[in-house]
């Protein structure tokens, strides 16, 4: 059941989160990057396992939002050492990897609550 939407979105979720990875080039960010990548991989093949799917969806979700927090304290935004300029924006490249795993998420529950229905009718 590799192509189901939700994999699709996972996907650009992996590539995006790689591509934050690249772009904001510290070697720190650089492994975050490919230790959530290779968690939203091996995600994308619980598909039989949707609950934890969704747990460990969540659980990424959770380590993207530290990985932007750690990145805006190390870049000294938040204590006002320099003001925000356009060059920070890259720091908030992995939000669009939340965006699409809690996408994936819905359609995750959407296929839950439809495996439920059809175990009800029989």
């Amino acid at each position: 059941m590799l192509q189901r939407v939700q994999t699709i979105y996972i996907f650009i979720a992996i590539l995006v989160t790689l591509l934050a990875g690249y772009i904001i080039n510290t070697p720190r960010d650089l492994i975050i990057a490919g230790a959530v990548s290779v968690f939203m991989i091996i995600n994308i093949f619980l598909f039989k396992n949707r609950n934890l799917q969704i747990i460990l969806n969540r659980i990424i979700c959770f380590v993207l939002i530290a990985w932007i927090g750690l990145s805006i304290y190390q870049s000294g935004l938040l204590s006002g050492e320099k003001q925000f300029s356009e060059k920070d924006v890259k720091l908030l490249i992995p939000v669009v990897s939340i965006v699409f795993l809690l996408i994936a998420n819905k359609y995750i529950k959407r296929d839950e609550r439809l495996v439920k229905s059809v175990d009800r009718i029989r």
